[in-house]
């Protein structure tokens, strides 16, 4: 891979983890604000601003390995004015944005493939968005699937179960630098690539 090469994978695939990761991480935030938790706010979360939701190596592992993660929108379940209904409707916002964007962005690439870097971006883009979408559902903290999970549980077990997210973190990077991770992930992430092939057009 030359220079020119690697730098169009970052720069497009940059643009597409914004793409991918703000509107997910606004709108969750916004809801759960909307549903009595002011903690979203309180740090920053409710903002468009994409540094306050990326994560440095999540954002890495999307560039170069086509799948990552984002900053998880710190939500206090008991905070909210239905907990278990409302947590688990703010678990779910992220994967559900996640497919919108998926589709919005498959069609604005096939609208605007007359630019290469355009359709490259996007593609990029709707790809990185099924691809979390779907993996966000894995049931490891933080992940949304942790707490999906966390919302079904007893209400008892949730807030003990929420204390464990920085293990998962920890787990999950564990996973990615042994490349153990990348390994479950390569298949999986063929897949994503080769239907939005077929969805891009």
């Amino acid at each position: 891979m030359n220079l020119e090469t690697l730098f169009r994978q970052i720069v497009t695939g940059f643009l597409a983890v914004v793409l991918t990761i703000v509107p997910r991480e606004y709108f969750k935030a916004r809801l759960a604000v909307r549903l009595g938790d002011q903690t979203p706010a309180k740090v920053g979360r409710t903002s468009l601003n994409p540094f306050v939701h990326l994560d440095p190596i999540g954002t890495l592992a999307f560039i170069f390995l086509n799948f990552g993660w984002s900053r998880p929108v710190p939500v206090r379940p008991w905070n909210l004015r239905k907990r278990r209904k409302h947590f688990l409707l703010v678990s779910l916002t992220g994967p559900a944005i996640g497919m919108v964007c998926f589709l919005l962005y498959g069609v604005f690439a096939r609208s605007l493939n007359n630019s290469e870097l355009v359709f490259e971006t996007l593609s990029k883009a709707a790809r990185f968005s099924l691809t979390y979408a779907l993996f966000s559902l894995f049931p490891i903290p933080p992940l949304d699937g942790s707490r999906i999970l966390g919302a079904l549980l007893p209400e008892s077990y949730t807030e003990w179960y929420l204390k464990y997210e920085v293990y998962g973190v920890l787990f999950m990077l564990a996973l990615l630098f042994l490349w153990i991770m990348p390994l479950i992930m390569n298949p999986f992430v063929k897949f994503i690539e080769k239907l939005t092939i077929i969805f891009t057009g």
